[in-house]
C-alpha cells in the first residue's frame, strides 16, 4: 500500500485571487462606515494612512510566504520561534475568527436591511455550522463567484462615482495627534483577511514565492485604490442623504450599509438592491470561511498535542465535531450578546492586530530565514507598530482585551490539559478511589457511630501506654467508641502562610496509632485516630472534645517540668476550665 499525506499543489493565483479578496476585501462592506462614524470629514487621510499600511503589510506577507512554502500563517510560522508563541498567535486568531463570523454575518443582515439583524445573523451562523457537519460543501464556489460580482458591483460605483470625486467634502483632521492615533486604530481591521494568504502556501502550486505575489498584489492594488475612490465618493454624498433628510444623522445612520448607499445614490435604487443581495452573500461566505478557519486552528493544534485528543475527532463525514461546535457556538452566542457593528469591530482588530504582530515579530527574531537585512528590519518596524497598535486598543478597549484574554486563557488552559493528560488521569483516578475509600470508611464509621451513639470516649495522648490501655479496658467495658487524639505542637509563628506538619511526616504519630490499633483490635473496641496541629494543645484538645461529642475524656497526669508549666500554662488546667459539665474528665496518674 502506498501512503502519502502530502497536500496536491493545485492552487494557482488566479485561483487564489477571488479566494483571498473573499477573506480581505470583505472588510471595505463595514470599515467605509466605521471610518465616516469615527472620522467624519477627515476619511479620506485616515483612508490614506490605512493604504499605506496595507500596502506594508501585504508587502511583508508576500516575504511570509517566500519563506514558508508550506504554509505561513501564524501558528506555522511562529513554531519555528516558540512552540507557546505559536498557540498564543493561534488563538488570538481564532479570536479574530469568532469576531469576523459574529460580524459578517450581522452586517450581511444590515444590508438586506431585515429587521432584528442579529437574531437572523445568529439563525445563519447556526445553519452554516449544520451544513458544515457533513463536511466540505459547495459554498467554495459560492463564494468565488459571490467575490468576484462584489468586485464588479464596487467598481461599478466607482465608475458611476467618478465625475462627482471633486464634490467631495473633505477636511484636516481635528483634535490632538493621540486623538487621531485613536482614530486610526479603530479602523485597522481594514487589514483582516491576509493571514489567509499566507494559510494558502501549503497548496499553491511551485515556485510558491511568485504564486503569491501574483496573487497579493492584484487584490492589493484592488483594495487600495477602490477604497480611496469609493471614500471620496462618501464625501461626495450630500449629508442630507446620508441621514435621510437629517444632517445630525449623517454620520451614523447608515454606518453598518455604506456601500449599498453608495450604490443607490451613484447608480440607483434597483442596483443597490442587487448589490445587497450579493454583499450580504460575501458577507455570509465570510462567515462559512471563518467557521472553517476556526475549525482548522482548532484540528490543527490537536494533532500537535497542544489540544486534548477530542478536539481530533472526526465525524463520518470527516469533519471534527467538537471544534465545529465551538465554532459555531460561540460567534452565536457573541452575536447575540453584541448585535453592534462598531461594538464588534473593538473586539476584532485586537485579534487580527495581535495575530500579524506575532507572525511578523517571528519571522524577524527568527535566526537563519532567508531575509535580507533591509526585510528583517522592515517587518520589524512594522511589527513594533503593530504592537503600538494592540497596546493602545488593549488601552482604549479594556473589553476587547478581555474578549481576546478569555480566548487566549481557555486555549492555554486546555493546552495544559493536553501536555498533562496522562498525569492529570492519573491524579484523578487516585483521588477517585481516594474519596470512594474515604466514602466506604465514613459509612462505616457513621455506622458504628449509630450502633455505639450512647457513649463515645476520647484519649488525648502522644504515647502514654498506661492510659491508652486503661482507656480501651474502659471502652470495652461501657461498648463505648474510642478516639485517640494526637496533638503535635507548633511554637514558631510564621510570617506567612506555610504548610503545617501532617500525619504523613509524623512517624512518631504513625507509630502510636499503629500500635494502639492492634491493641483496640485484640479487645474488640471501635477505635478512631484524630490528629492535629496546634500552638495551643488544650483549646485543641476542648475543641475536638466538644465537636465529636465525647462523654469521656481521658488524660494523663502531666509529665512536663514546672518551667513548662510556668511559661506555657498546664494543660490540664487548661482542658478543665473549658470542658463543658456534660463531658467527664478523667486523669490517669
Amino acid at each position: 500500500m502506498l501512503s502519502t499525506s502530502q497536500r496536491p499543489r493545485q492552487l494557482h493565483w488566479y485561483h487564489a485571487v477571488p479566494m483571498l479578496f473573499g477573506d480581505w476585501g470583505t472588510s471595505r462592506l463595514y470599515v467605509l462606515g466605521l471610518c465616516f462614524f469615527y472620522t467624519q470629514h477627515a476619511s479620506l487621510w485616515f483612508m490614506l494612512a490605512m493604504s499605506v499600511l496595507l500596502v506594508a503589510v501585504g508587502w511583508a506577507y508576500s516575504v511570509v510566504c517566500r519563506l514558508y512554502p508550506d504554509g505561513g500563517g501564524v501558528y506555522s510560522s511562529a513554531k519555528h520561534r516558540s512552540q507557546t508563541l505559536a498557540v498564543i498567535g493561534a488563538l488570538l486568531l481564532g479570536a479574530d475568527y469568532v469576531v469576523t463570523a459574529a460580524l459578517s454575518a450581522l452586517d450581511a443582515f444590515h444590508y438586506l436591511n431585515v429587521p432584528i439583524p442579529g437574531v437572523w445573523a445568529a439563525l445563519s451562523i447556526f445553519l452554516l455550522g449544520v451544513m458544515n457537519y457533513f463536511g466540505p460543501t459547495k459554498a467554495g464556489l459560492a463564494a468565488l463567484v459571490a467575490a468576484l460580482l462584489t468586485i464588479i458591483f464596487s467598481m461599478t460605483v466607482g465608475v458611476a462615482a467618478a465625475p462627482y470625486l471633486s464634490w467631495a467634502n473633505v477636511t484636516a483632521p481635528t483634535g490632538s495627534p493621540m486623538g487621531w492615533w485613536t482614530q486610526f486604530t479603530a479602523i485597522i481591521l481594514a487589514i483582516s483577511g491576509v493571514e489567509a494568504v499566507a494559510n494558502m502556501t501549503g497548496i499553491m502550486v511551485e515556485p510558491v514565492a511568485k504564486t503569491a505575489r501574483r496573487a497579493i498584489w492584484p487584490v492589493l492594488a484592488e483594495i487600495v485604490i477602490l477604497n480611496l475612490v469609493l471614500t471620496m465618493a462618501m464625501l461626495a454624498v450630500p449629508p442630507e442623504v446620508l441621514g435621510d433628510g437629517d444632517a445630525s444623522l449623517a454620520y451614523s445612520l447608515h454606518r453598518d450599509d455604506m456601500l449599498r448607499v453608495l450604490a443607490s445614490y451613484y447608480v440607483g435604487p434597483s442596483f443597490a438592491a442587487v448589490a445587497s443581495v450579493v454583499f450580504a452573500l460575501l458577507l455570509l461566505s465570510a462567515v462559512n470561511t471563518a467557521i472553517s478557519d476556526l475549525v482548522s486552528i482548532q484540528y490543527m493544534m490537536a494533532r500537535d498535542r497542544e489540544l486534548p485528543g477530542p478536539f481530533a475527532g472526526l465525524n463520518f463525514w470527516g469533519m471534527p465535531v467538537l471544534p465545529l461546535l465551538i465554532g459555531t457556538a460561540i460567534p452565536l452566542i457573541l452575536v447575540l450578546i453584541v448585535p453592534d457593528v462598531g461594538h464588534l469591530a473593538d473586539l476584532y482588530a485586537i485579534g487580527v492586530v495581535g495575530a500579524v504582530a506575532v507572525n511578523l515579530g517571528s519571522c524577524v527574531t527568527t535566526p537563519g530565514l532567508a531575509l535580507r537585512i533591509w526585510e528583517r528590519i522592515v517587518m520589524g518596524l512594522l511589527a513594533v507598530l503593530m504592537i503600538a497598535i494592540w497596546i493602545s486598543i488593549a488601552f482604549e478597549k479594556p473589553h476587547a482585551l478581555i474578549f481576546a484574554g478569555t480566548i487566549v486563557l481557555l486555549g492555554l488552559t486546555a493546552r495544559l490539559l493536553a501536555h498533562h493528560r496522562t498525569a492529570i488521569g492519573v491524579r484523578v483516578q487516585t483521588l477517585m478511589t481516594q474519596l470512594h475509600d474515604l466514602t466506604i470508611v465514613d459509612q462505616q464509621e457513621v455506622a458504628t457511630a449509630h450502633v455505639h451513639a450512647r457513649t463515645r470516649f476520647m484519649v488525648a495522648t502522644q504515647g502514654n501506654s498506661k492510659l491508652t490501655n486503661y482507656a480501651i479496658g474502659e471502652a470495652k467495658i461501657h461498648n463505648a467508641e474510642l478516639l485517640i487524639l494526637f496533638v503535635r505542637h507548633v511554637a514558631v509563628v510564621t510570617m506567612g502562610a506555610v504548610k503545617q506538619p501532617s500525619l504523613e511526616e509524623d512517624v512518631a504519630a504513625q507509630e502510636m496509632f499503629s500500635g494502639i490499633r492492634a491493641q483496640a483490635l485484640a479487645a474488640g473496641v471501635h477505635v478512631r485516630f484524630l490528629y492535629a496541629t496546634a500552638d495551643s494543645i488544650a483549646d485543641t484538645i476542648v475543641d475536638f472534645a466538644v465537636t465529636m461529642g465525647v462523654e469521656r475524656l481521658f488524660m494523663g497526669a502531666s509529665q512536663r517540668g514546672n518551667l513548662w508549666r510556668v511559661m506555657k500554662g498546664d494543660v490540664i488546667q487548661g482542658v478543665a476550665q473549658q470542658l463543658p459539665e456534660r463531658t467527664l474528665l478523667l486523669i490517669q496518674a
